[in-house]
């Protein structure tokens, strides 16, 4: 039996925000399948971002290709990215809400966009997409009345509704709390495991890239390196990772 394709592949890619003689010595080879989470980590400056932008096809890579869901981002048409969008969701940690309609009307948006369903129907899953997410709090609510967590719970919820099966996060953990952070990392582990998506993400959340299990994409000066898991990248005798995690107070002694 023929291994599923994978969703994500990119050849001999850079992005734009890692150009540069030294960056180029390691482009990126990746391939992601579904029900797989990968963390990109390393120093601010190193173009993580704009690497996974570039994995999204939001941006075009400096150099090099990626396959997203079978398709040559670089040869998309307009009907062809409106069909991609329907399948990768891209979300940030400042993702806006619309101001003026309730939490629920703020889920159901991408869905009345894309005229997929009843709004009667749409709304129900929308409210059942918010349940399994775990949200607490009033859906009447417009989002100025809603905390930071159920304002990132909405946002998140508008990404799902349409069922993607992959999705790309900048900075989910940025400015939240211990049991923030953790909820969402229980949210993320759980579309990887029981939805089946695949899930790339940026973070400098160390402590969950350590409990996630995920594979880690480390950014660096000389470009992007791909680790199985979190013992691999802490046992690397690379000097840059190693100054990388006694920064970020992993130290030698109990960074495993």
């Amino acid at each position: 039996m023929n291994a599923p394709a994978p969703i994500i592949t990119a050849r001999g890619v850079v992005a734009e925000g890692m150009l540069g003689t030294a960056v180029a010595e390691r482009p990126l080879e990746l391939a992601v399948g579904r029900g797989e989470m990968v963390c990109l980590i390393g120093p601010k400056g190193t173009g993580k971002t704009q690497l996974l932008r570039a994995l999204a096809g939001l941006e075009p890579p400096a150099a090099g290709s990626v396959d997203l869901l079978g398709r040559r981002t670089a040869a998309l048409d307009a009907e062809g990215w409106l069909d991609l969008r329907r399948r990768a969701a891209f979300i940030t940690s400042d993702a806006p809400l619309l101001s003026v309609v309730d939490a629920v009307v703020n889920v159901t948006l991408p869905a009345m966009y894309h005229r997929i369903g009843e709004p009667a129907m749409v709304r129900a899953e929308a409210i059942a997409l918010l349940d399994k997410l775990g949200w607490r709090g009033d859906l009447r609510l417009l989002p100025a009345f809603l905390d930071e967590h159920q304002r990132r719970l909405l946002a998140l919820a508008r990404c799902l509704i349409l069922k993607p099966v992959v999705l790309f996060v900048d900075e989910p953990f940025r400015m939240i709390d211990v049991s923030g952070w953790r909820h969402f990392g229980a949210v993320f582990e759980g579309l990887v495991r029981d939805d089946r998506l695949a899930v790339l993400m940026v973070t400098h959340n160390l402590p969950y890239v350590r409990e996630s299990g995920a594979r880690i994409l480390f950014c660096g000066t000389r470009g992007s390196r791909l680790f199985a898991d979190w013992r691999t990248l802490a046992t690397d005798a690379d000097p840059e990772v190693a100054a990388f995690l006694a920064e970020s107070g992993f130290h030698a002694a109990t960074v495993i």
